[in-house]
């Protein structure tokens, strides 16, 4: 596309091209406006849950297993058409002597400070840390159960075996509206697996690295964003950073950052009628509920049980 074809966006223009019901997607990459309309990375206009296009995404992409080529694969449209803006400045404001200020200690510095601030600062201090860790610190550091009544974990319908294919993950939501889990047949026995081979589990699908949401990949797959990776046997994988957990095993950490395994759903399948519910949650604590790596099962239930709405209770008759 040479420059005099290369059409100009405005902000204003850029906000209908957003991935959302149906709508193009178009994000800025340095200027340049890209075509992702058919990424499969970026559903909704979100990519894995939670870089959005909004943000700056060289500095996502600073922090992210691949580079900046897999942007330019994709079809540039056009780039950005605003310039900058720079407060004008007088010719007695050239002139003008700034007297030096006292330097004060960071610590007075950041009294006061509000969060915008916060998230600037931590960004240049860290470079790499993402404004969705730096939320996760923020909630972990103060985060307090407050619930004064006996908690249960909700008992919800998931699926019937019969609807089970081997290997071919179901998504559902546990213990909350907002807290995402794969449920899959693996075909081999599998710790604390269930119904009648053991090879049925079910886990948090947020990673435990820094809240992305990961896909399962069957042996010999590969996941999306790494054709090169190849599962030895059914994992999850995550796109954001490549973290990698053992679904045969209790999802334990096989390779990547992430400091845990993902919690695992407990299960109960109904001999009789073939269903599959969901009774609660093993530890650790699902990311962003509670204090990282928290194992008491008492407080695993309070962290886990806030922060969002209660899944309705199951209407399986008997």
């Amino acid at each position: 596309m040479s420059n005099a074809n290369v059409r100009k966006f405005t902000s204003s223009e850029l906000q209908q091209f957003d991935g959302q019901n149906g709508r193009p997607l178009y994000i800025v990459f340095k200027g340049k406006i890209y075509d992702l309309t058919n990424s499969k990375l970026w559903p909704q206009g979100k990519h894995m849950g939670v870089h959005t296009r909004s943000e700056n995404l060289g500095e996502a992409i600073k922090a992210a297993p691949h580079g900046e080529d897999n942007v330019y694969r994709y079809p540039l449209v056009g780039e950005i058409s605003e310039v900058p803006f720079q407060t004008p400045v007088s010719p007695s404001m050239e002139k003008a002597v700034v007297a030096p200020q006292p330097q004060q200690p960071i610590q007075a510095q950041t009294v006061g400070m509000d969060r915008r601030n916060f998230l600037k600062l931590t960004a240049a201090a860290g470079g790499a840390v993402t404004i969705a860790a730096v939320f996760s610190s923020i909630k972990a550091a103060t985060f307090v159960p407050t619930s004064t009544t006996a908690l249960t974990w909700p008992s919800v319908n998931v699926a019937n075996i019969s609807q089970l294919k081997p290997l071919t993950p179901i998504i559902f939501n546990y213990p909350l509206t907002n807290t995402p889990n794969i449920l899959v047949k693996l075909g081999v026995t599998a710790t604390n697996g269930i119904g009648p081979d053991n090879d049925i589990v079910a886990f948090s699908s947020i990673c435990q690295h820094l809240g992305c949401q990961y896909s399962f990949i069957p042996t010999g797959g590969s996941p999306i964003c790494n054709a090169s990776y190849k599962a030895t046997l059914p994992m999850g994988y995550c796109c954001c950073h490549g973290s990698q957990y053992d679904f045969v095993h209790g999802a334990k950490v096989l390779g990547g950052p992430a400091a845990r395994p993902v919690p695992m759903v407990q299960l109960q399948f109904d001999v009789s009628t073939g269903n599959i519910n969901a009774v609660g949650m093993m530890p650790p604590t699902i990311f962003g509920h509670g204090p990282p790596g928290t194992t008491d099962p008492a407080l695993v239930m309070q962290y886990d049980l806030q922060g969002g709405t209660l899944v309705s209770q199951s209407t399986i008759s008997e």
